[in-house]
């Protein structure tokens, strides 16, 4: 009596432990396939020189590839970039707490000229009010 209870229990636990786990890890299988997607339209956004500085500065040597990208990138790892979208205000916060800082704006061109952390550029790039991200030439003295 008592084994035939003991094999009941191990049973029910097992069905429902199936009943929950199946339907968590079909969830998480979407979720990922759903942020690699997010990621790939971000990456898309962004300009071939770019893309190349923050796979160099994440040290993926196969994706960098060699040479210089031609980026001028400060010393705290900003470079002066371009965005091609219409400023706003949740805009310009998402540029400051992503550690950017407005240059300026143009609201008739709707670029915005921004410095920003390179590394955080994929984070700005998902952003759906940015069309595009595009290095910004030095300006000259």
């Amino acid at each position: 009596m008592r084994t035939a209870r003991a094999a009941a229990f191990i049973v029910c636990s097992a069905a429902i432990a199936v009943f929950l786990a199946v339907p968590a890890l079909r969830a998480q299988r979407i979720s990922i396939s759903d942020s690699q997607a997010r990621t790939a339209a971000a990456q898309q956004k962004i300009s071939q020189p770019l893309m190349k500085e923050i796979y160099r500065r994440r040290g993926d040597a196969r994706r960098a590839q060699s040479g210089t990208t031609g980026v001028k990138v400060d010393r705290h790892g900003r470079a002066l970039v371009r965005l091609h979208a219409q400023m706003t205000d949740p805009l310009k916060r998402k540029i400051n707490a992503l550690g950017g800082r407005v240059i300026s704006t143009s609201g008739q061109q709707q670029t915005v000229v921004a410095l920003m952390p390179v590394t955080m550029l994929e984070r700005l790039a998902a952003d759906d009010s940015v069309r595009s991200i595009t290095t910004e030439p030095a300006p000259r003295n």
